[in-house]
């Protein structure tokens, strides 16, 4: 049986607050420390595990031309000589691709080998309102519908021998693609919600927390600390 501590749901608490840490760090060299020894404790866990690393790589790889665009964004300003080099925008930027960088290794280490049903189960067994969770179970529904919808499309288009070009026909099937897919992710998300209020699921929250007095003050104290901890972390 596994400690209380590496049950899922402190999993996603651990995870949750030192996400709020690594957003709160402004030091570059402190980020590029933190990023390289998560991101080998990752490596080792995952060879450990006999996990696919190309997997990893390919997910990060894809993840970080969003950090592009947002370089090409930063990187440059308009003054009165003309377009010239933003040193303040770099280093902001350098920042940003460091949090999410650290964040996303972080995110893997914490929440390794936790499927879909677990993470709905650990998100459950919080204190949290059940009309967020309701939403949470059908958000993460949604998302696997939409990945398995994605992929029988894709190999359908391929198994017709479709390739991609640039040109309008392109366009034109991608487009119909993407109408089809969010078409049929939202029949699929009604029926899963029908189906769940025919087996009479109900959202109620596991814990007893929200019934405890006690506890709106802790969600206020909690909030007034998160609002102290950003301002000085901006200051």
């Amino acid at each position: 049986m596994k400690p209380a501590i590496f049950q899922s749901h402190f999993r996603l608490i651990f995870t949750f607050v030192l996400g709020l840490c690594v957003s709160a760090i402004q030091n570059p060299q402190w980020l590029l420390s933190l990023l390289c020894l998560t991101a080998g404790a990752l490596l080792v866990m995952l060879i450990r595990q006999g996990k696919p690393l190309a997997f990893y790589l390919r997910r990060a790889l894809i993840f970080n031309l969003f950090t592009l665009l947002i370089w090409l964004t930063l990187s440059w300003k308009i003054s009165e000589n003309g377009l010239e080099w933003h040193a303040e925008g770099m280093h902001t930027a350098l920042l940003i691709t460091l949090r999410m960088n650290l964040i996303l290794c972080t995110i893997w280490l914490c929440l390794i080998n936790m499927t879909d049903s677990i993470l709905v189960q650990a998100v459950s067994t919080l204190p949290l309102p059940d009309k967020l969770i309701h939403l949470f179970i059908l958000t993460v529904r949604y998302i696997s519908l939409l990945g398995e919808l994605n992929r029988q499309m894709a190999q359908a288009m391929k198994a017709r021998g479709f390739q991609p070009k640039f040109n309008r026909r392109t366009f034109s099937v991608i487009a119909q693609r993407v109408a089809l897919l969010l078409i049929q992710a939202m029949v699929q998300v009604e029926k899963s919600e029908m189906a769940l209020k025919a087996r009479g699921f109900r959202f109620a929250s596991r814990s007893s927390l929200l019934d405890k007095p006690w506890w709106k003050t802790v969600e206020i104290s909690t909030a007034l600390l998160l609002i102290i901890g950003i301002y000085y972390a901006q200051r």
